[in-house]
């Protein structure tokens, strides 16, 4: 498993690969830039466990061949890789990605340890429980990877560290069209119980997202269903979990049989086309910047 590193202490992480499946998807003629967003998997280290009736590492199995199939620059999973924060869990993520064909980063979500991720992806580093972030390069695009996890809490927060490292990486790539990705939704969901898990300092946030006109999207995980929306110029985008997901209109907890996926972004001479692929085989595309929903605080 090769790992990637970038000039900050942030760090992704290149599984071994595989040969894709026979049956991939082409690109479309004009695509810069294809690369896959996942979020939620939530791998425990028991085999045997299952979460509200959910195999999670199963779910993970299906849909590595299906993103193999789409051939993607590369993947981002956006926090809650594991749900008991183990080594051993990490070890079997390590284990269930091995045949991603694509180069993986992965974030930290509430559920995870940031030491325990690094005694399994980053051997022979310091095992410390600094945040873990990064940035990188593809196709004339930046993209930035932030920790916004608060460790022994399931909301969120960017520390001030994290706000100075997100100003500065803008700052000094003004020229370059830029995505973040973080776990927590930095803007509520209008679903009570998962708003109060969300992130608690939002408005250093979007002072820092204003102040960088550069900046097109904002990725988040976290509540485990799909939304899509414009604030400011900013398209702020969440994905389905690859694991059990949540009512999207239940102001209480609930737990829904609706199934996993994943989101694919495309761009094209700056323009991004997003679709919502779904292990049932559904491939929902969403409708053009200009036509989503403007989010109103």
């Amino acid at each position: 498993m090769r790992i990637l590193t970038g000039p900050a202490p942030c760090r992704g992480v290149r599984p071994r690969t595989a040969s894709p499946p026979d049956a991939v998807e082409e690109r479309i003629p004009g695509v810069d830039l294809r690369f896959v967003h996942v979020s939620d998997l939530h791998i425990l280290a028991d085999p045997e466990r299952r979460q509200h009736g959910v195999d999670t590492a199963d779910i993970l199995r299906q849909a590595i061949p299906a993103i193999n199939a789409l051939r993607p620059d590369f993947v981002v999973a956006g926090g809650d890789l594991v749900s008991d924060a183990s080594e051993e869990s990490y070890r079997r993520l390590r284990a269930l990605l091995a045949p991603l064909a694509a180069p993986i980063h992965l974030l930290m979500g509430n559920h995870d340890s940031r030491a325990a991720y690094r005694r399994v992806f980053q051997p022979g580093a310091p095992a410390t429980d600094e945040p873990v972030c990064g940035a990188f390069e593809r196709a004339g695009l930046r993209f930035l990877l932030a920790d916004s996890t608060l460790p022994g809490r399931e909301e969120g927060e960017l520390s001030r560290a994290q706000l100075a490292w997100l100003e500065a990486e803008l700052a000094a790539h003004r020229d370059r069209p830029t995505w973040v990705f973080l776990h927590h939704q930095p803007l509520p969901i209008h679903v009570r119980w998962l708003d109060r898990l969300g992130l608690r300092n939002p408005d250093p946030f979007l002072a820092v997202l204003a102040r960088h006109p550069q900046v097109r999207a904002v990725a988040y995980g976290h509540v485990h269903q799909p939304r899509s929306w414009r604030y400011g110029t900013v398209h702020f985008t969440s994905v389905p979990a690859l694991a059990f997901q949540f009512s999207p209109i239940n102001q209480e907890v609930e737990i829904t049989q609706d199934t996993p996926g994943f989101r694919v972004v495309e761009i094209a001479r700056s323009q991004a086309r997003h679709r919502l692929h779904y292990l049932d085989g559904r491939v929902v595309a969403e409708p053009r910047l200009d036509a989503i929903p403007i989010y109103v605080r």
